[in-house]
């Protein structure tokens, strides 16, 4: 995968990589088997999926990236969309053992369902990147330091005793996805640690999607 792709030109896996993709299972919080497709192509052609893949489960950053895109992307937001009447679901997945997705929500406050990959292997199909890369330096939807994130995510280790170290690698990162019905439509692979696509800039992208189509918002984020 070129590491120079950037967020207005990332690359949207060819049809073989989503077949296998969409026949990956995830977890759900209680630990039961679900297929990809099963939350996507299973729900209909008219409904659009956001996917957010996020890091590990203590990771701070990223804590405060799902209490960001919750806030700006609330269900009622996502309701109220202009140019579409089809429905809009957001789901968020982790890397790190199930049983972690619990106090995940309860720490994040995100009333979004939350899945888990522990084995990696949908991370993998989608190319997404394992680096830590600017772990040192604080993305623009988090408000606290690297030493602060630090201090955060070992507190909550703690809490977890035997899970501890069952949160996923800490050098996964992760994305944000756009599927409607059986094409995806947009996809973002973080390139560092720092680099989720902040909440009103995937707000814009969908936007685009439901509204004007691919190409012009291609080309306005690429202005």
């Amino acid at each position: 995968m070129d590491e120079s792709i950037t967020k207005s030109t990332d690359v949207i896996p060819d049809a073989s990589d989503l077949r296998d993709a969409y026949n990956l299972e995830l977890r759900s919080a209680d630990g039961k088997p679900v297929r990809l497709g099963e939350l996507i192509l299973d729900k209909g052609d008219h409904i659009t999926s956001i996917i957010v893949f996020v890091r590990h489960f203590f990771c701070a950053y990223d804590q405060d990236y799902v209490r960001s895109v919750c806030h700006h992307l609330s269900e009622s937001v996502l309701k109220t969309l202009p140019h579409t009447d089809a429905p809009i679901q957001l789901i968020i997945i982790g890397c790190g053992n199930p049983s972690l997705i619990v106090p995940y929500v309860a720490e994040t406050g995100t009333a979004f369902p939350v899945y888990s990959d522990p084995s990696g292997r949908l991370y993998k199909r989608l190319h997404m990147r394992r680096t830590v890369q600017n772990i040192m330096r604080p993305p623009s939807y988090t408000k606290i330091s690297f030493w602060k994130s630090m201090r955060i995510a070992m507190k909550q280790m703690m809490k977890q005793g035997k899970n501890a170290f069952k949160g996923g690698k800490w050098g996964q990162n992760g994305g944000e996805w756009v599927f409607k019905g059986r094409k995806c439509e947009y996809a973002h692979r973080m390139e560092h640690v720092s680099d989720h696509l902040t909440a009103e800039e995937l707000l814009k992208i969908l936007e685009c999607r439901e509204g004007r189509g691919s190409v012009d918002c291609d080309k306005q984020f690429e202005e």
